[in-house]
């Protein structure tokens, strides 16, 4: 080990002494202590009533807070219905829209489905037109030849009137 020596300390008196010294200081310490602590006490008895106020107040406070944890629940209560029928409002709308794309579908078929009946009026309205044509034409025809048949027919009645007539005079 080193051999170096303590330090002297400036105060020549035995450590029992200093010792002693420095509980007496702490005594003293505890004197103005214990003098404080005899104060505040005093004061205490004094404060009751505001602390009695303050108790008050603090347990109306927790009874307000409870009211409003009770308020706070069935806001909560009322907002997760709300939220459910949310949720059912949503499946409507999804069935909703799926519909309404069903009826969109529904609806460019019955315009194609129109757009095909149009196109078939206009041709039979054509075959029509054509048909009424060669139905006059073919009544035209039919009429041409049995006027002709009764013009062959009135000279034909003529002759045989005339051959009744003068069998008719050569009987006579």
């Amino acid at each position: 080990m080193s051999e170096e020596l303590t330090r002297n300390l400036p105060d020549k008196r035995s450590f029992e002494e200093r010792v002693f010294a420095r509980f007496d200081v702490m005594d003293a310490r505890f004197d103005t202590v214990d003098a404080r602590l005899e104060k505040l006490e005093a004061r205490s008895y004094d404060t009751k009533p505001i602390w009695e106020k303050a108790l008050k107040a603090i347990m109306d406070t927790g009874k307000e807070v409870g009211e409003i944890k009770n308020r706070v629940v069935v806001i909560e209560t009322a907002i997760a219905g709300l939220a459910t029928d949310v949720g059912f409002l949503k499946t409507d709308v999804g069935t909703l829209k799926t519909d309404v794309g069903t009826l969109k579908t529904d609806v460019g078929t019955l315009k194609n489905d129109v757009a095909e009946l149009k196109t078939d009026h206009r041709s039979v309205r054509d075959e029509l037109v054509d048909v009424r044509r060669e139905l006059r034409e073919n009544v035209r025809e039919q009429l041409a030849l049995m006027l002709k048949f009764l013009l062959e027919d009135r000279s034909d009645i003529r002759d045989a009137e005339d051959r009744i007539r003068k069998l008719e005079t050569k009987l006579a």
